[in-house]
């Protein structure tokens, strides 16, 4: 049974991780649709992935650039703030991926469970 929550029981904060979590999720869903392979094709996946990984990386820039250029009164406010956009953007990136890695490190086996019915082949990761 679900339990209806009252509207007065959520906090704003509440509301708006609620809001966040549902938009990414939407991302999400559309990036898992781009990995779908046209009818009758058989691309390879990792190469299918990493093409909408590429352009979701461009679109996030994309849009957090024109989010922060929405912030300045011209160009070369903008450009006098670039080191302070770029470090706060992936400062925040950093964290966002550091926090998801982890978590797919500890519940690897459980995320990856559909992967059987694929061909999979071992990388190993060099480490510069």
């Amino acid at each position: 049974m679900s339990q209806k929550i009252d509207a007065t029981d959520v906090t704003e904060e509440e509301a708006l991780n609620a809001v966040f979590f549902e938009r990414a999720d939407e991302f999400i869903k559309q990036a898992n649709e781009f990995c779908r392979p046209p009818k009758g094709q058989k691309p390879d996946p990792n190469e299918l992935r990493g093409q909408v990984s590429a352009a979701m990386l461009f679109g996030t820039a994309r849009f957090n650039t024109w989010v922060a250029a929405n912030t300045f009164k011209d160009g070369d406010e903008m450009r006098d703030a670039k080191e302070q956009v770029m470090s706060y953007i992936l400062q925040q990136f950093q964290m966002m991926l550091e926090d998801n890695y982890d978590e797919y490190c500890e519940q690897f086996e459980n995320y990856l469970r559909f992967r059987k019915n694929e061909e999979f082949h071992t990388h190993k990761h060099d480490h510069h």
